[in-house]
């Protein structure tokens, strides 16, 4: 038997170079969509599906192994036109043309895709066609007298190439933003804490999107004073005209949760060429606040959901999240959107939807919990939580409502038209139906946690930003999602910006005065508020500062100062040059 310089049969090292072949074919089309959504998507998020995709291209290859002794050409075309369907939404695909001979002739549902078994039966289908026709090709380019060798390596050599030109982008990407997928927050420092005067339970709520009080009425022309007096009614501090300090969820919730403004990120990445959200997201996950809390005898506890910021919380004693959950033998892998879409698209989906245990040992499985349903969870998990003895906890909840999609009506009712347009009922009233149905959840449980704690715990309710201008009914200054990601703020009208800065912020604080909540009121003070008035700090406010994107979301550590655009005043604290480095506090 001939052998190769790397001590293996020849016949083995050429089954390698097929695998590696329909390997690197498998790879093609995840690296190319993380290129096109890397700004919200990390080099780890890249593991799991090119795992899932060697799998499918090392099953193939298997597959076709011992065809592959005999003929080359045949074998190689074969596993290339397969992976070419299987690996990227196959199913979608053939959807399509089911539906199309469904409407000319009614098919038997046998052959409808609501089982693994089927799903496995067309994956078959498929493999075995581009089988027959790799085979018709192979017998073609023998009576034409083609070098089989030839094409078999040619079309090896394709693949690769194909390959290297999606691999060195790749790469490129990742060296330039490997410094962003490990960022830790800066943390607080020693003028937090001195002589702790009480520990109260703390409850930091979001409500996503909320708008406030002063764009409801002047921009949907919606009456929310019940609500307001409501929480007044129970001991916040309500501030009508509120903004937020940035513009979106990541980088709001961070400022919240580190009690600081961006200064270190800033410093760390606005010059870098290639910028992506990751920082925020582990800005929120190990961020200073929940950390210095623990530090003090408090357990944290997150309510999360499928947004990264709050689908994963490693400093936190207890995550309630069901969304995207992968089992892989007894090991949960908490995927984000990338990866749960790669998920979707591959041809194990149906399979993990399935499950897979022997005894209490789970092989594989997923949980997906999105939408009304994960609402819902949430809320009840907050009156569980509301109803048990208080005692140094830190509760964290971001809830997406009333954010889109619209699932609810104000009564509770399921919306038979939750998408964001005009399908069923304007846009606006949607919102505005979800916004209602919240209200009445969020007194149920401010009721709750008041009654059990006699008034004592700590509640921050907060919007982290309010709804996109885009949605309102496409009346907007910003012509398409697209000036999202690139466009300046500085070009956004007035009114734009007032609905997507100005957010619900209500406080109750029960051990500062209203003087203190009045000053420190917002998102980067007001966790410096509670530690200077419980334990002691003596933290300083930051100067009321509301920055905007200078070149949109594509760079989101290029901030430039929409202050007085906001307020109507300018603030001589306030950066001012679009590539600021601001002054760490």
């Amino acid at each position: 038997m001939t052998r190769s310089i790397f001590f293996m049969p020849k016949q083995t090292l050429n089954w390698i170079g097929f695998w590696l072949t329909l390997v690197m074919l498998a790879w093609v089309p995840v690296l190319t969509n993380w290129l096109k959504d890397r700004y919200q998507v990390t080099g780890q998020d890249l593991i799991i599906p090119l795992l899932y995709s060697a799998l499918t291209a090392s099953i193939v290859a298997l597959i076709l192994r011992r065809r592959y002794q005999v003929d080359r050409l045949a074998t190689t075309l074969a596993g290339v036109l397969s992976l070419l369907i299987i690996s990227n939404s196959y199913e979608e695909r053939l959807r399509g043309i089911y539906a199309a001979l469904a409407a000319v002739n009614p098919i038997p549902n046998l052959l409808a895709f609501e089982s693994p078994l089927i799903s496995l039966v067309y994956a078959s289908i498929l493999l075995y066609v581009a089988l027959g026709v790799g085979l018709w090709v192979s017998h073609l380019s023998i009576r034409r007298g083609w070098k089989i060798a030839d094409l078999t390596n040619g079309l090896s050599v394709l693949v690769s190439v194909v390959f290297l030109l999606q691999l060195f982008p790749t790469v490129k990407t990742l060296i330039s933003e490997w410094p962003q997928f490990s960022y830790r927050p800066v943390e607080l420092s020693e003028h937090a804490t001195g002589n702790v005067i009480a520990k109260p339970d703390i409850y930091y709520i979001v409500l996503d999107r909320y708008a406030n009080q002063k764009v409801l009425s002047e921009q949907y022309g919606f009456d929310n004073s019940a609500f307001i007096e409501y929480l007044r009614s129970e001991g916040f501090s309500v501030d009508p005209n509120a903004h937020q300090n940035y513009p979106y969820t990541a980088m709001s919730i961070a400022s919240t949760l580190n009690a600081n403004d961006q200064t270190d990120l800033v410093q760390k990445f606005a010059s870098a060429s290639k910028q992506t959200i990751q920082p925020y997201y582990d800005a929120v996950r190990y961020a200073a606040v929940p950390k210095k809390l623990k530090s003090l005898g408090y357990t944290y506890t997150v309510l999360g959901n499928w947004y990264e910021t709050s689908n994963q919380a490693p400093l936190a004693n207890t995550l309630y999240q069901e969304e995207g959950k992968l089992v892989i033998l007894n090991h949960t892998f908490i995927l984000n959107n990338f990866a749960k879409d790669e998920l979707v698209d591959s041809a194990y989906w149906r399979f993990v939807q399935l499950g897979w245990k022997i005894g209490r040992f789970e092989v594989l499985g997923y949980s997906g919990q999105v939408g009304q349903d994960t609402i819902a969870y949430q809320i009840n998990t907050l009156h569980d939580l509301a109803a048990k003895p208080p005692g140094n906890r830190f509760i964290y909840a971001h809830i997406l409502a009333p954010h889109e999609p619209y699932y609810y009506n104000a009564d509770g009712s399921l919306n038979a038209n939750s998408d964001t347009n005009n399908v069923g009922e304007p846009l606006q009233q949607k919102y505005l139906n979800q916004l209602q149905f919240i209200n009445g959840q969020i007194k149920s449980v401010i009721s709750e946690i008041n009654q059990t704690s006699k008034g004592q715990s700590v509640i921050i309710l907060q919007s982290d930003e309010g709804p996109y201008p885009t949605d309102l009914n496409g009346v907007s200054s910003i012509p398409s999602e697209s000036e999202l990601a690139k466009g300046s703020m500085l070009d956004w009208s007035t009114s734009d910006l007032q609905l997507k800065y100005d957010n619900l912020a209500a406080y109750h604080i029960p051990l500062a005065s209203p003087e203190q909540i009045a000053q420190g009121g917002d998102n980067e003070n007001v966790f410096r508020v509670v530690f200077n008035s419980y334990f002691g700090g003596t933290l300083p406010l930051l100067p009321r500062c509301y920055y905007g994107y200078v070149n949109g979301r594509s760079n989101p550590f290029k901030y430039t100062d929409i202050t007085e655009r906001l307020t109507g005043t300018a603030n001589l604290n306030c950066p001012k040059n679009s590539d600021f480095q601001l002054v760490q506090k």
